[in-house]
């Protein structure tokens, strides 16, 4: 059985001749137009490799009753790219998979504001029971959230795009609690925290929390303080948690607006979210895709 394709460069665009394609025991080099041709008489899903001089190693699965022209796009190791970087944003500094939407996610605007009357025990003093409150939040509180909302395409190469946004009004008194938002699977509800025990005990309005996993079967939720809520930066940086970008113990190797202040996208964001969304979900370092997927 032939397969056959053409291997470039993931960030350029350029092709890659010299590069070696393995499929199981066969084998093939690209010539100087990038292209490869190999025979492969594997059953069911043997290994797929791309290496070339320069870049990580693409590894992953073929399926031998899967597409027979396969493309691979190679990250380099230079040309903007940075592992180092790309593993703090997105897989905990290389010890586990990223963790990104297969899905363009909706967002749910919370249109009254809220109280927290109790915190959790450990440590962290995060808002465990949340009250709605008879104002409203501000109507630029909206707009920023909106407009941070509207970056996800900028952060993940337009894999993610037209997001659902929806509003939601509370019953003045109702009590939520941490975990059960009363969000659907799918959605990120966004939430405005103006007094109470949580504003109170966390650097007076300032902090913000991505507070759940990024998932498709689960409820995503944001809460913003007081004075976080109407930061443009801050809003931006917790609508980038909601697409897959983290912040883990370190500093990174470049600037981000997952770390450095204000908060502001970088191109370097942009790049690596880019190279983020073109990998399935669970990628590890360097360039390895989980088991049980292929390549075609």
């Amino acid at each position: 059985m032939t397969f056959s394709g053409t291997v470039t460069n993931i960030v350029t665009g350029t092709v890659v001749s010299g590069a070696t394609v393995t499929i199981g025991t066969a084998s093939a080099t690209t010539g100087t137009d990038g292209m490869y041709s190999l025979e492969v008489t594997a059953s069911g899903q043997p290994t797929f490799s791309v290496s070339a001089s320069g870049y990580h190693t693409r590894e992953s699965a073929v399926s031998m009753s899967g597409a027979k022209t396969i493309n691979p796009e190679i990250i380099p190791d230079g040309d903007g790219f940075d592992l180092s970087f790309f593993d703090y944003l997105f897989r905990e500094n290389g010890t586990q998979g990223t963790a990104r939407r297969t899905a363009t996610p909706a967002y749910e605007i919370w249109t009254r504001q809220f109280t927290c009357l109790e915190l959790s025990t450990d440590g962290y003093n995060a808002c465990v029971r949340m009250q709605a409150l008879e104002a409203e939040v501000p109507a630029e509180f909206e707009t920023l959230a909106r407009d941070a909302i509207a970056k996800i395409g900028q952060l993940s190469g337009n894999a993610l795009t037209n997001p659902i946004i929806t509003t939601k009004s509370h019953t003045p008194g109702t009590i939520l609690e941490r975990n059960d938002w009363g969000t659907a699977s799918g959605v990120v509800s966004i939430e405005y925290q103006t007094t109470g025990l949580w504003v109170d005990a966390n650097n007076e309005g300032n902090d913000a929390c991505f507070c759940s996993p990024v998932s498709e079967t689960e409820p995503g939720h944001i809460v913003y303080g007081t004075v976080a809520g109407l930061d443009r930066g801050i809003q931006e940086h917790e609508v980038g948690h909601s697409v897959g970008f983290g912040h883990p113990p370190g500093t990174p190797t470049q600037s981000t607006f997952m770390f450095n202040h204000p908060y502001t996208i970088t191109p370097a964001d942009e790049l690596h979210g880019r190279i983020l969304y073109k990998r399935p979900n669970g990628s590890l370092t360097p360039d390895t895709d989980p088991a049980g997927v292929t390549i075609n």
